[in-house]
């Protein structure tokens, strides 16, 4: 027998298989003579071949002659490049393979526990078969029977050659092969044997190429031959181009047969030869130990542990980035001191390894150091190397004990467990301790420890966003802030540019509020009344000044002192109207200086939006290397040019309010000339001057009535009025399309700063969209506004007794709006404005002020100011599970995410160490969803797991299992295959319960015939 040569303590590691490899003494074979010179060139290049090599299958057709031979040169210690040498004995069976145009008898290979002795295959199947020998039914020429010997066989071939024309004899082969391919056997014999008390459990069956490649599976005929290929344990072929196994594999499994493939030499000929079937030609790669057991183990999961082709993905990174994986670990005192408590060096596989132990055995013990070695930053957390616990002050031994990892790149660190996390070296290991999932997942969501679960996830999601577009920044929110504040300024500069547009509607609604035409209407028919009066008395007051002249006495003394008055008064006039043409001048001016003022401060918020774009495509040409030789925008402003505006506004204002006060001296002046001739006037003639002086007073009286549009309560100012009182509701609804319109704008740069963020996101949320391991998982990504609770508090403003219907509308927008669409949302937003004017908050009906729609304690500044600020609105931009925020989830649904996240998300490829991920998580939730993460993890770098799960170590698959125990006072650990009697024994004693509990369970499913539960 020929029994491993290697047991590694790393487990299950990757290597090539070649299964079907011809010997010297093979019936069929191209070394030349069966000769000891022919042998030492066999075995020369056997040792020769590359060292991934470290299994090959003798493969002699019925005999066991070669394989024989090789175990005994094993043995005088030739060949120990290879692990193991199993046997395989092949032959031909009585029914047909291939497809209908090229039929061929079927050839099986029947593989063999290398454990188990030459003589015991020979005597327990290959004799027990030559009772079960006949010829090919096809075959009618000869007869022949006897026991299979290579003379009997060389004997038959004779036999049926001679029976055939000599045309014809070009076509056979020599004398022993024609006597093996006429030979056949049942396959029902075949599989019989195999289960004989000897062999039972111990082989497995092959079946070649030519039997499965060429066959329609969908043909009704081929029934039987299916049966064949399904009952092998895997398919021989010999490829000539490796590529195509993937295919292949893929269109066996579409037709529901077996798939399980494997890439073979099929060596007749030396490694230097031209053919394909030469020594070293296979390209098949097991991850498994080099036995019986380990390839058993390889089949049975074969999609994670076989490959065919030039390297495994994962090989293939350990070779090109050797410092992401570390080789071993080693813990122990000081050299020259007694080692107590640790004292081990522990090999470490590249793949998944499981560190299992009962409590207290040294497994958080373990992974701590590791951590510590790799300069994880999470050391506050850790379980063992904690001051409660190893560290503590009483334990004066603890700072003689030092941990180093030996990483592939040949790299050898040493640290003291004392030690703690060093800014100064980098973060070599990606560590959860139990502690810190437990602190961060079982917090209130409310909380610090919440922001850190969110934290640790963004960091994960970082990660997916390439170098190139980090803009330099290393942490997730620190881009975000970068990527995102060009849309946040302007988000709070319309916001702050909200406030003139909300005072402009308060305006609007304050003059509705106060004015109502029917008042006006009577204002305006009372001072009609007033002017009807007035003129009826300006008429009585010359009529009686005609009268009183025409009586008097012309005088030139009087008459000169009359043209002198009415010079003044027409002096006068003239000098009210050039005042009234100042005051507007003055205001016209005024108005000019504010709107220059209001033009400047928008030239300085344009000026600050070109900067903020200048800094964003800054970014952008410094990332893609793109010369620059200029600025995107360039706001040219002409100072000068405002400045002349200004001074000339200013100017005409003082220019204006100079001439206004000359005006007002002038006509003081004017009046006060005017009383003094008045004065002599009516001492000359004082009835007539005082008939005129009525005259006078009417006309006065006729023009103050009628006014103008400028003098409050006149005439001319009434009849305004009541012009703006009609079209009032026209300009408060004009209000409210401005406040709608400002809102919108609002909410466009938030959809902005959203779509900014959600390109974070992204590339991580695709990810996730199609990764096997996550399907099921129920994690996605949403990128959307909603309503936030500031909603429902802007409800409390309203009075519910005035305004029900406006708050039972506002209180199922939630449900019913969608906040992302605008045309939606900014319909719903002007009618809460309309509902406010109207009684009840109704849709229609009378109408009232809007500010009786609100409690006393608010104000209709502050409610419309945030019902249109949008601050209510939330960007939600993040993770869901199973359709609820991360903060609605528990604290096992957490921490299963925060694993997840780790195990599948994260792009990191630096060693992963996990404690326990499968705390507070149920069996079901650890097999659908935690198994596959990890699969997928090891698949790509280095992941080390504490566990106490049966199915994480093994459902998962673990390459390495590592069983941790405290013994006599010291930490001592065993490392190795689940696949090896010691480890297997491990497993099912700390993972199981001990074999006897694991069977007693067992016993019980089988008496509930547990197969048939759904």
């Amino acid at each position: 027998m020929d029994v491993s040569g290697r047991r590694s303590q790393r487990g299950s590691e990757w290597s090539i298989w070649d299964l079907h490899v011809h010997t010297p003494a093979s019936l069929v074979h191209h070394y030349g003579a069966d000769s000891d010179a022919t042998w030492e060139r066999f075995f020369t290049e056997i040792e020769s071949l590359p060292d991934d090599v470290s299994v090959i299958g003798i493969n002699d057709y019925w005999f066991l002659d070669g394989y024989r031979r090789v175990v005994e040169a094993r043995r005088d210690g030739r060949m120990k490049n290879i692990a193991t040498v199993f046997p395989v004995v092949e032959m031909r069976l009585n029914q047909f393979g291939g497809s209908r145009s090229s039929l061929s008898r079927v050839n099986v290979h029947v593989l063999f526990d290398p454990e188990l002795g030459v003589d015991v295959i020979e005597q327990q199947f290959v004799n027990r078969l030559n009772g079960e020998f006949a010829l090919s039914p096809d075959v009618t020429s000869a007869t022949w029977s006897g026991a299979v010997s290579r003379d009997s066989l060389a004997d038959l071939g004779r036999r049926l050659k001679a029976s055939v024309p000599d045309v014809e004899l070009h076509r056979y082969g020599s004398d022993l092969m024609e006597g093996f391919n006429n030979l056949v056997v049942p396959l029902e014999q075949v599989q019989t044997f195999r289960q004989s008390t000897y062999l039972a459990g111990r082989t497995l069956l092959g079946v070649g190429k030519t039997e499965w490649a060429d066959m329609k599976w969908n043909d009704q005929s081929v029934a039987s031959k299916k049966t064949i290929v399904d009952q092998a344990a895997f398919l021989f072929t010999a490829y000539q181009d490796p590529t195509r196994w993937k295919s292949d594999v893929e269109v066996l499994r579409a037709s529901r047969v077996n798939a399980k493939v494997l890439d073979c030499s099929d060596a007749h000929r030396w490694s230097d030869s031209a053919e394909s079937e030469r020594i070293g030609n296979c390209q098949t790669w097991l991850n498994t130990t080099p036995t019986f057991t380990g390839l058993v183990h390889a089949l049975a999961e074969f999609d994670h542990r076989v490959y065919v082709g030039l390297e495994p993905s994962m090989l293939g990174r350990v070779r090109s980035t050797p410092e992401q994986y570390i080789d071993s670990v080693s813990i122990a005192r000081s050299e020259g001191e007694e080692a107590p408590l640790f004292d081990y060096t522990l090999p470490l596989n590249s793949g998944f390894v499981a560190v299992v132990g009962n409590k207290g055995q040294g497994k958080s013990a373990l992974l701590d150091c590791i951590a510590l070695g790799g300069n994880s930053s999470r050391n506050d957390d850790f379980a063992f190397l904690n001051r409660q616990r190893f560290l503590s002050p009483t334990n004066k031994a603890a700072s003689s004990y030092q941990v180093a990892l030996q990483w592939k790149n040949g790299v050898f660190r040493k640290i003291a467990l004392a030690e703690k996390f060093s800014h100064a070296h980098q973060v070599s290991v990606e560590y959860l301790p139990q502690l810190f999932v437990e602190r961060i997942c079982s917090s209130d969501p409310a909380g610090q420890e919440s922001d850190a679960f969110e934290q640790e996830l963004k960091d994960v999601l970082f990660t997916h966003i390439p170098e190139s577009q980090r803009a330099g920044e290393a942490r997730f929110d620190q881009l975000l802030g970068r990527v995102t504040r060009a849309s946040q300024d302007l988000v709070d500069r319309l916001r702050v540019e909200l406030k003139p547009v909300v005072a402009s509607y308060l305006a609007a609604v304050e003059f509705v509020d106060r004015h109502t035409l029917s008042d006006i209407e009577a204002r305006i028919t009372a001072r009609e009344v007033e002017i009807a009066a007035a003129e009826q008395d300006l008429v009585r007051a010359r009529t009686e000044l005609s009268r009183v002249e025409a009586a008097e006495e012309k005088s030139a003394e009087l008459e000169r002192l009359r043209r002198r008055t009415q010079e003044f008064d027409l002096q006068i006039e003239r000098a009210e109207e050039q005042k009234t043409v100042e005051q507007k001048s003055a205001g016209l001016a005024q108005q000019s200086s504010l709107a220059l003022d209001s033009i400047r401060q928008r030239l300085g918020d344009l000026r600050a939006a070109a900067r903020h774009l200048d800094e964003e495509l800054e970014i952008l040409r410094s990332r893609y290397g793109v010369e620059s030789t200029g600025r995107l925008v360039d706001v040219v402003v002409t100072d000068e040019l405002l400045d002349r505006i200004g001074d000339r506004a200013s100017a005409a204002e003082t220019s204006a309010g100079r001439r206004e006060s000359e005006l007002v001296a002038l006509v003081g002046q004017l009046v006060a000339d005017r009383d003094l001739v008045l004065t002599r006037l009516a001492a000359e003639d004082g009835a007539r001057e005082l008939a005129r002086r009525k005259v006078v007073q009417g006309e006065q009286r006729l023009r103050d009535l009628h006014g103008s549009e400028e003098v409050i309560e006149s005439y001319q100012w009434l009849r305004a009025l009541r012009d703006d009182v009609k079209s009032g509701p026209t300009r408060l609804e004009a209000a409210e399309d401005a406040l709608i319109d400002h809102a919108r704008s609002i909410h466009e740069a938030m959809s902005t700063q959203l779509a900014d963020v959600a390109t974070l996101y992204r590339p991580a949320a695709d990810f996730m969209a199609v990764s096997p391991a996550l399907r099921d998982a129920g994690l996605s990504f949403v990128a959307v506004l909603q309503f936030a609770q500031g909603w429902r508090k802007l409800c409390d403003h309203l009075d519910g007794r005035r305004t029900g219907e406006l708050i039972g509308q506002m209180s199922e927008a939630p449900e019913t709006i969608d906040p992302a669409d605008w045309p939606s949302l900014g319909g719903f937003l002007k009618d809460c404005l309309q509902r406010l004017r109207r009684e009840r908050g109704a849709s229609s009906g009378q109408g009232r002020s809007p500010a009786l729609s609100l409690k006393t304690t608010s104000t209709l500044a502050s409610f419309v100011s945030t019902l249109l600020d949008l601050r209510w609105l939330d960007l939600r931009i993040g993770l869901i599970g199973d359709g609820l925020p991360l903060a609605q989830l528990s604290p096992g649904q957490r921490g299963l995410v925060l694993a997840l996240f780790y195990l599948v998300v994260d792009r990191r490829t630096t060693p992963l160490l996990l404690d326990q991920p499968e705390e507070n998580l149920d069996n079901e939730t650890i097999h659908s969803r935690l198994v596959p993460a990890i699969r997928e993890a090891a698949a790509r770098r280095q992941t080390i797991i504490v566990t106490h799960n049966a199915n994480l170590a093994v459902v998962g698959d673990a390459d390495q299992v590592v069983h941790c125990r405290l013994q006599d006072g010291r930490f001592l650990v065993t490392s190795g295959s689940m696949t090896e009697m010691e480890m297997a024994r491990h497993v099912v004693d700390v993972l199981e319960g001990t074999k006897i509990a694991f069977d007693n369970r067992r016993a019980k499913y089988e008496a509930v015939r547990v197969g048939q539960i759904a």
